[in-house]
């Protein structure tokens, strides 16, 4: 390293590399604009360069600016919501669960009510001969048996197997 004799001094930082020219117009957008192109896109330290960004989720067309709640998804009824209902959503999701239930209580009153009249008919009637009747499995129709029994409307006659009947009392 003989050349470090010759190595010319370095500027310090408040003199300037290069002199000013006063000929030279000032730029015509404001500094913040300059600064905001002059200077290339960094990556940061937490996403790599060469991975994809993750998509960001499509604006929400309910969306409203000032409104402090999130938007509850809206539950699909027979009768649209009055406006002036203040009635919370829980309150209309019960409400539909409660009709569900009912629903559901009534399809299997219908067929309960379907046994009873094969019963009428025949004088008795068997497991198998429910599950053809209603299109169940063989545990649907003994449950359908037991609730009718538990009524005290049929009862069983046989303990278990082929020989198991079902007459009405």
């Amino acid at each position: 390293m003989a050349d470090e004799d010759t190595a010319q001094p370095i500027p310090a930082p408040s003199e300037p590399a290069q002199p000013v020219s006063e000929s030279i117009p000032a730029p015509a957008t404001p500094p913040e604009t300059v600064e905001q192109t002059a200077q290339p896109e960094t990556p940061t330290a937490q996403m790599p360069a060469n991975e994809p960004l993750p998509p960001e989720p499509p604006p929400s067309h309910e969306a409203t600016e000032g409104q402090s709640e999130p938007i509850a998804p809206e539950i699909p009824t027979s009768q649209p919501p009055t406006p002036s209902s203040s009635l919370p959503v829980r309150q209309s999701a019960r409400d539909l669960l409660v009709k569900a239930n009912a629903t559901k209580q009534n399809r299997k009153r219908k067929k309960l009510d379907k046994i009873m009249e094969a019963l009428n008919t025949k004088g008795k009637i068997t497991n198998d001969e429910v599950e053809k009747l209603l299109h169940v499995s063989d545990a649907t129709a003994t449950r359908y048996l037991s609730a009718l029994e538990k009524e005290g409307k049929i009862k069983q006659v046989g303990k278990t197997g082929k020989a198991v009947e079902y007459t009405r009392i």
